[in-house]
């Protein structure tokens, strides 16, 4: 007969058995099956063969690959201080809100969160029109600047899906700001005051030195999320004009399914995989998340 400690190790295995099997089957098969496929060459219709790691120097040979990944870091080095520090702002404002008008801001800044990515990107699309009558150009107007082609300037693209990605994605970061910030005790604001401390003292010398675990959170969330943008550019530019605004995840996708090469975008999908993994690990080695 069976002890009980077995049987609680085999009703705790029981339960867990639905989740590993669904976990193998779609996250770790799946992930060991890339790391294959990045030996072989080849595609989904003419088939794979293995060759060893020539895909991995044909990556770093790759000048659209090294485009790509510039791009990629480009962009996600813009938007994630640029999210962080405006959401930071808001939320400190909408914190000082009365409860009611604190939910109704919240659920106005997460619709576009819910929101379909390809609606939005329509959307946005007519309001970077670069025609002198489009919205965005009719705004600049009124402070002095000329009308721009706002997706077809190598320049100007990626700062526009930044400001479109961070439009779309706000809301997440305010709301987990406002959480930060619901769970610093009014106890230690009080006993600030008593003490005779301003208003940016208050801020500087409690508010974010508690938040160091949000800041974190968001900055290695954020890193991750950014770094394997896709839909955007899919929508926005098609990676254009002239490859100004690829990512690695839309070159990913370009040589799996047009260009019939699975294996050099597996190879791809496993070195960002590593890259993210890397930034993700000295993100949480050297930024301290507690107050020293």
């Amino acid at each position: 007969m069976l002890s009980r400690r077995a049987r609680q190790y085999l009703t705790a295995y029981g339960f867990l058995t639905p989740y590993l099997a669904l976990y193998v089957t779609f996250v770790l098969l799946p992930v060991l099956w890339s790391f294959y496929l990045s030996l072989c060459k080849g595609g989904l219709l003419s088939g794979t063969e293995f060759v060893g790691f020539q895909n991995y120097i044909k990556a770093w040979n790759n000048s659209l690959f090294i485009r790509a990944l510039q791009n990629t870091a480009y962009y996600t080095l813009l938007v994630v201080p640029l999210a962080m520090l405006s959401s930071l702002i808001l939320a400190l404002l909408i914190d000082k809100m009365t409860p009611f008008w604190q939910n109704v801001v919240k659920s106005a800044l997460f619709l576009p969160m819910v929101s379909s990515v390809v609606s939005l990107s329509i959307i946005w699309k007519a309001i970077f029109i670069p025609d002198r009558n489009g919205p965005l150009n009719t705004l600049v107007g009124v402070l002095g600047i000329p009308p721009q082609n706002w997706l077809g300037n190598p320049d100007l693209v990626i700062p526009s899906i930044v400001g479109f990605e961070i439009w779309r994605g706000y809301g997440f970061w305010v709301i987990v700001f406002l959480a930060g910030l619901g769970a610093i005790s009014n106890d230690l604001y009080e006993a600030a005051r008593v003490d005779g401390a301003n208003a940016w003292h208050i801020l500087t010398r409690i508010t974010l030195p508690l938040l160091r675990p949000t800041f974190l959170f968001l900055l290695v969330m954020g890193f991750i999320w950014n770094f394997q943008l896709f839909d955007a550019v899919y929508m926005l530019t098609a990676g254009g004009p002239a490859n100004a605004s690829a990512t690695v995840v839309w070159y990913v996708y370009r040589n799996a399914f047009h260009f019939e090469n699975l294996g050099f975008a597996a190879t791809m999908g496993v070195l960002l995989l590593v890259i993210i993994l890397i930034m993700t690990v000295l993100q949480l080695k050297y930024i301290p998340s507690e107050i020293e």
